[in-house]
């Protein structure tokens, strides 16, 4: 006899097979940042978050085996346990000098960044303010945290400003990814700094997708309109326009300080193996250099002019201005068909449904790198173009 728990999670199945909306892992090689390997098959990937086709770079592979060849396969414990490598504490410095911050820290992931920093920023006493299509992670943390957890309407800071206005909590964070990872639009950070200083607030930014591509120096977000950088948290990982793995969180020397003792996945986590801080420091050196600046900056072209040529033919892209590309076509069971067809076409192209995105926002969701070439954007258009707009 099966118990409750054994029955919750056969119906959670069951409804997920109904909706179109089950998950399965498939068994992907990469091949490099345009093509990998499924099924037997090679494809033209469409879905990787390598966006400056940096992870199989000979500089970020050559440092990663040279600080495994130095240190060992895995840091054996947690930084506050068995110490910190002497040269990852100048990648930190590296990282808050290329910030514009005071200091930062590295952490396992962007998941484990956001869940920690937040539950630590914010408490029983907390209010929290954060965009309704924010990453999962960030809403993790805000509900981790047990503060008044309040979502305002995408990049309404109208909404916000209501919110902020009439919340009764002497603690206020506002919390926003810079990039959305699933519609590709851009948060207005002049924005929500202004309404940070107006209500004192913090202000933490999910910079995660625009770390690498944007910025004259690779940074991400530009913050240098902030006259006081002390009321901001930035998170980015290494893990997409990198080409390396892991995150930062980027901030006062205070606020840094306190994330070293009350970010509990930072205390509590092994730290990363040393191969990943070997990829960080390559990748943080090339990111600023004038060959990626340049490759980032067509990266931005060319998806600007792909979604430019589907509009004009009826498809919603929604109000994407960077490398991510959604669209949009609503029902989840339709986009589960229109990604086996690419697939049967040779393109990667993976259907993004609720719970990921809002009910009704079922979509393809393309990512464009550096990787891809003219020739492999032009087949992907076609195959779009022959599909129905309805």
């Amino acid at each position: 006899m099966k118990n409750p728990i054994q029955k919750r999670i056969d119906l959670f199945l069951e409804e997920r097979e109904k909706s179109g909306t089950f998950r399965s892992l498939r068994e992907v090689t990469p091949i490099s940042a345009s093509r990998c390997e499924f099924r037997g098959n090679v494809y033209v990937n469409f879905s990787s978050n390598d966006y400056l086709a940096l992870s199989k770079h000979p500089r970020i592979v050559e440092e990663s085996l040279a600080w495994t060849e130095k240190f060992g396969a895995s840091s054996s414990a947690s930084r506050l346990v068995c110490g910190t490598i002497p040269e990852c504490v100048g990648i930190e410095m590296e990282i808050a000098r290329w910030k514009g911050f005071e200091k930062a820290i590295i952490l396992g992931s962007g998941y484990l960044a956001n869940c920690g920093a937040i539950s630590a920023l914010a408490g029983r006493k907390s209010a929290i303010f954060a965009d309704k299509l924010n990453h999962a992670s960030l809403n993790a943390g805000c509900i981790q945290s047990g503060a008044d957890f309040k979502r305002f309407a995408h990049l309404d800071y109208e909404n916000l400003g209501r919110f902020l206005r009439n919340s009764q909590s002497e603690e206020k964070l506002i919390v926003s990814d810079t990039v959305f990872s699933m519609d590709g639009d851009m948060a207005d950070i002049e924005k929500l700094y202004e309404l940070s200083e107006k209500y004192n607030a913090i202000l933490y930014l999910d910079d995660a997708h625009a770390t690498g591509v944007f910025g004259s120096r690779g940074e991400g977000s530009s913050l240098d309109f902030a006259d006081d950088k002390s009321r901001i948290v930035a998170m980015g990982t290494f893990s997409k326009g990198m080409g390396a793995y892991g995150a930062y969180l980027a901030g006062s020397e205070k606020i840094i300080a306190f994330f070293i003792n009350a970010c509990q996945s930072f205390i509590y986590s092994t730290a990363l193996p040393p191969a990943a801080y070997g990829a960080i420091k390559a990748g943080l050196e090339l990111v600023q250099s004038a060959e990626i600046r340049l490759s980032a900056k067509k990266l931005i072209e060319k998806s600007s002019r792909f979604v430019s040529d589907l509009r004009v033919k009826g498809f919603n892209c929604g109000n994407t201005g960077t490398q991510i590309i959604p669209l949009i076509f609503g029902d989840s069971m339709r986009v589960a068909g229109i990604s086996e067809k690419l697939l049967g076409d040779g393109i990667l192209a993976i259907p993004i449904r609720p719970p990921t995105v809002p009910e009704g926002g079922a979509r393809i969701r393309l990512s464009f790198n550096a990787g891809h070439e003219d020739g492999d954007i032009m087949f992907l258009k076609e195959k779009i173009l022959s599909l129905k707009v309805d």
